[in-house]
């Protein structure tokens, strides 16, 4: 018996290549739930038997032992889970460790991940200039989930759920790239309702319940960082800056479930002319004396810090997103003036779909909390 302490990254450059030459491995799973995996595979002219628990943090009780090549080929070839992962993987000698990059091949081919094994959690370590992105911790990179989402359906799983028009995917979908849109056109646009909660252990809830409840995935998104403004007056107002943008939505209605409808009134570039933060401090419910024809972001930044009934705060967001059943979901670590929180949520406009995947993910019980009360309630003003 032995303990596998290991952190995994993204690979992003083809520096790596030159350093060393890989081993074909054949690999599939005779369990794969969460809490044990069964894993054979071959390496090279080797084969192997794996079982390994939960993992916890970075750390994982693992068993493995060596077994015939003829009947491990043989158990792949009709008993073990499809599809088969089929990758190559090359060690690399950096700093004292050996990095494992695993290049995937067949239904995850385009999937470059990076392993280094550890004496301790907490043990320090450098990392080459290849290295990019962490995923120790996201189940999605887990090879034995790999074999039920290849990476190769990450995308095209989840498109026939969300062929939206161009100008809806603009302005509703939280992973669309922000463009500059007048309150006549953000009118026109069908507003989702959304059902989102707050908590310690919220990620793990979720990522517990989400396989079993069939989640199509996609790619983990670093958000930009985000300014809010938040009001004293109301909480039905989400008033933001992101990529330079001053973005503005409204609360206007509420399902019979409780889910809230926020309904986009606008996306406004700096300077931001003063007819439209004139209608965006209205929505706050804020008054304030607008002598300019426009401002620019500091210079309403410098005016919300001094007036008494608003809050900026910095806002950062770690996103996975995933849908089940066609309803877009997504788990996330958010950080509201560096103080971090859980959260996910569930959002569309099939009220009925939303309410049977929000029990399917465990988190009916808890309490439906926008960005907003969040906020506030961080910060210190609720």
């Amino acid at each position: 018996m032995g303990q596998e302490i290991e952190r995994k990254f993204l690979v992003k450059e083809e520096t790596w290549r030159a350093l060393a030459k890989g081993t074909t491995y054949r690999q599939g799973y005779l369990n794969s739930v969460k809490e044990r995996t069964v894993r054979i595979r071959t390496v090279g002219d080797k084969a192997y038997l794996t079982i390994k628990g939960p993992t916890v943090g970075a750390t994982r009780m693992e068993y493995e032992y060596e077994i015939p090549v003829a009947e491990c080929n043989s158990m792949l070839d009709t008993l073990a889970e499809r599809p088969l992962i089929e990758k190559k993987r090359h060690k690399v000698q950096f700093d004292g460790l050996t990095w494992e990059i695993d290049e995937f091949f067949g239904e995850n081919a385009g999937l470059i991940v990076a392993e280094v094994e550890l004496k301790s959690e907490d043990q320090a370590f450098k990392k080459p200039d290849w290295v990019g992105e962490e995923v120790t911790g996201d189940p999605r990179y887990f090879n034995a989930n790999l074999i039920k989402h290849p990476y190769s359906q990450w995308r095209s799983e989840a498109a026939p759920d969300r062929i939206l028009s161009e100008r809806r995917i603009t302005m509703s979908d939280p992973y669309s790239k922000n463009v500059v849109t007048s309150a006549e056109e953000a009118a026109k646009i069908t507003p989702r309702a959304e059902f989102r909660v707050f908590g310690p252990g919220v990620i793990d809830t979720v990522r517990q319940k989400m396989w079993d409840a069939k989640a199509v995935l996609e790619k983990a998104r670093n958000m930009p960082l985000e300014t809010y403004f938040l009001s004293m007056h109301t909480n039905e107002a989400n008033a933001k800056v992101r990529d330079d943008l001053l973005d503005i939505k409204t609360k206007v209605g509420q399902t019979p479930e409780g889910y809230e409808i926020f309904q986009p009134q606008g996306k406004f570039q700096f300077p931001v002319k003063r007819e439209e933060l004139a209608a965006i401090l209205s929505h706050l419910k804020v008054e304030m004396t607008l002598d300019k024809a426009s401002y620019t972001f500091d210079e309403f930044m410098a005016m919300a810090r001094q007036h008494p009934d608003l809050v900026p705060v910095s806002v950062e967001k770690m996103r996975y997103g995933f849908t089940v059943e066609g309803i877009i979901c997504e788990y996330a670590q958010v950080w509201f003036n560096g103080a971090l929180v859980e959260s996910a949520c569930c959002e569309s406009e099939n009220y009925a779909g939303m309410r049977k995947v929000i029990e399917a993910l465990g988190i009916a019980a808890m309490p439906n909390t926008n960005y907003l009360k969040e906020a506030k309630h961080v910060v210190g003003m609720e």
